[in-house]
C-alpha cells in the first residue's frame, strides 16, 4: 500500500512542537524581550546567593498589536552569587537573574537577564598602605556593590508560551472603519 509511506512522509514534515493557539491569545516566542524593574534594594554586604527579591515588567511587551504582557506585572529575581567587599582591598560583587513575571495565572520563564555588578576595588590602596604601615593594611576595605531600587534590564522570554490577549491597539485603516462604520459616507439617499 502506498498509502503508509505518504502518511510517513507527512508525519515527518510536520513541526516537532505545536502551541495550540485560542481565539484571544497570542503565542509569545522564546527570547521575546521584557524590560525589567528591581523592585527593592540589592546589596553585596546584605543579601546572600538564593535571596528572592521583587522585579516587575517595566515596558508593556506587545506582538503585533495585541498586548500580552502589561506594563507593571510582578515577579521574581534571584540573586545568583553575593560576595561582601572584605579586608585588603577586595570588592563586594552581586550577580542577579530575572525568574519570571505574572501574567494573570500564568509564569512567564524568564532567562539572558545577569545584571553583574562589582563595588570599587582597593587591592592597590592595600597595597600601597602596606608598603607605609605593614600589617594595617588588610584594615582597608573594599567597595560595597548596592544596586539601587528601580534598576532596569533586558531580560528574555525563556519558552515559547500562549498568552491571553490583554488587550488590542487598533492599526490606523481598523480606527478609521470604526469611526465611519465601515460605509463609504460620500453616498447621498
Amino acid at each position: 500500500m502506498l498509502v503508509r509511506p505518504i502518511v510517513a512522509a507527512a508525519c515527518l514534515l510536520l513541526p516537532l512542537r505545536v502551541v495550540a493557539q485560542t481565539p484571544g491569545s497570542v503565542a509569545v516566542p522564546a527570547l521575546t524581550p521584557v524590560v525589567i524593574r528591581l523592585e527593592e534594594v540589592i546589596s553585596s554586604n546584605r543579601h546572600k546567593a538564593g535571596y528572592r527579591f521583587a522585579i516587575s515588567v517595566a515596558e508593556e511587551v506587545r506582538i503585533g498589536d495585541a498586548l500580552v504582557i502589561p506594563a507593571g506585572s510582578t515577579g521574581e529575581g534571584e540573586i545568583i552569587h553575593a560576595a561582601k567587599s572584605g579586608g585588603g582591598g577586595k570588592a563586594g560583587e552581586l550577580i542577579l537573574a530575572a525568574r519570571f513575571v505574572r501574567v494573570g495565572e500564568a509564569e512567564v520563564r524568564l532567562r539572558s537577564f545577569a545584571l553583574g555588578a562589582v563595588g570599587k576595588d582597593h587591592t592597590n590602596d592595600a597595597l600601597a598602605t602596606s608598603l607605609v604601615a605593614g600589617p594595617l593594611a588588610m584594615f582597608v576595605r573594599g567597595g560595597v556593590i548596592s544596586v539601587p531600587q528601580g534598576t532596569l534590564g533586558t531580560a528574555r522570554t525563556a519558552l515559547e508560551i500562549t498568552l491571553p490577549v490583554v488587550s488590542v491597539e487598533p492599526t490606523q485603516s481598523q480606527s478609521i472603519e470604526s469611526t465611519t462604520g465601515g460605509e463609504d459616507e460620500s453616498k447621498t439617499d
